[in-house]
């Protein structure tokens, strides 16, 4: 009889240890998830806010690099909250129109302007398993653009956001970001 009590308190308490450590290996996986998704949540959080352009660059299949708005290129990408996004960047020192009226351009003005400045804006989406952000183009200063979507891969690096194409045409670019503190 002694034996069967034994018995009887071993198996039970087996069986509560068996059912704590798979109560803890779900509590575990639960957290884990839980984590992970918080990790997540953040770094798309940390895309929001506006940021200032630091380089540009473009390198060519040969491997040649260029600056195709100078070295002293100008520009501001912002990311909002809700998904909206928008990114000018233009040459530093335009020339000037004659005319105070944007619309009054000279032909030849209206070119060099055109040439030296980029802008869209829409809706983003970040993609964390790719590294990815696609820009979801409504508005753009490139009309070939309008209602296509953008991918950019990204890498964040303490206040700076870089942003990288693989080859569009001849040519892949490389755009980083510092975030602007207000």
């Amino acid at each position: 009889m002694k034996g069967l009590i034994k018995t009887s308190f071993l198996i039970i308490l087996c069986f509560t240890a068996c059912k704590q450590d798979k109560s803890s290996t779900v509590n575990d996986e639960t957290d884990t998830t839980k984590a992970k998704g918080y990790m997540e949540k953040n770094k798309k959080q940390q895309f929001v806010g506006s940021w200032e352009l630091q380089e540009w660059m473009i390198e060519s299949k040969d491997g040649k690099q260029d600056f195709p708005f100078g070295v002293d290129a100008i520009g501001q990408i912002n990311y909002d909250i809700n998904g909206n996004m928008s990114v000018m960047v233009m040459k530093n020192n335009r020339p000037q129109f004659l005319s105070e009226d944007p619309l009054q351009g000279e032909p030849n003005e209206v070119v060099t302007a055109f040439k030296g400045f980029i802008a869209y804006s829409g809706n983003y989406e970040v993609n964390l398993n790719s590294k990815q952000v696609t820009h979801q183009i409504k508005i753009s200063s490139f009309p070939n653009w309008v209602g296509q979507n953008q991918i950019r891969n990204f890498e964040l690096k303490e206040d700076k956001l870089i942003l990288s194409t693989d080859f569009i045409g001849p040519n892949k670019h490389k755009l980083v970001w510092r975030k602007i503190d207000f």
